[in-house]
């Protein structure tokens, strides 16, 4: 079932988000001690600009995850997130994430993982079907991602679902395709 991620829910996506940081493998990531990035993470989990959406196990526990929100929302986030830089014990000055990721007018899907025990079961496709119905409620016309030019598998996937890829855009020191899929 998927359902919006609760705030008891952190300990179990974190393990699921933190797939895709170390795939990511970001130096300003990498820098941090883990269990200062395990408290930021939680920090912005907690935070009212949450917009996450898991899937559940029949025990009603998080198995996948997609993270997603609107252009004008991006920049909440990381101002939410920065806010928490004292409450972990950085300095305000820390830079952790610097590329702005969506570009005007789209629902952004910021980060699509499956637990590794739940791969190859579809539910990182049933969750970015949801995408659409929540980008067309909150009045975007157009839903993107980024995929890493190391990634086909997942490229694959965003392909059949439907996505195009329109540009390329540079994240930490990795090259990713700017992939759309217009909502119906």
């Amino acid at each position: 079932m998927i359902r919006k991620a609760k705030l008891t829910d952190f300990p179990l996506v974190y393990p699921i988000l933190k797939q895709i940081f170390d795939e990511m493998d970001m130096d300003t990531i990498k820098a941090l001690p883990e269990s200062q990035f395990y408290d930021l993470m939680k920090h912005g989990f907690y935070s009212s600009h949450n917009r996450m959406w898991v899937e559940t196990d029949e025990m009603d526990r998080p198995i996948g995850l997609i993270v997603m929100y609107g252009y004008d929302d991006q920049n909440l986030i990381d101002i939410s997130l920065k806010s928490a830089y004292p409450k972990v014990g950085l300095p305000l000055d820390t830079i952790v994430f610097s590329d702005k990721e969506a570009l005007p007018h789209e629902w952004y899907l910021d980060a699509i993982a499956v637990s590794p025990k739940h791969w190859g079961e579809g539910i990182a496709q049933k969750l970015i079907k949801l995408a659409p119905e929540i980008a067309k409620q909150n009045g975007y016309k157009k839903v993107s991602l980024n995929v890493d030019q190391d990634n086909p598998r997942a490229a694959r996937l965003y392909d059949y679902i439907g996505f195009k890829t329109t540009s390329t855009m540079t994240i930490g020191d990795r090259i990713y395709d700017h992939m759309i899929k217009k909502v119906g």
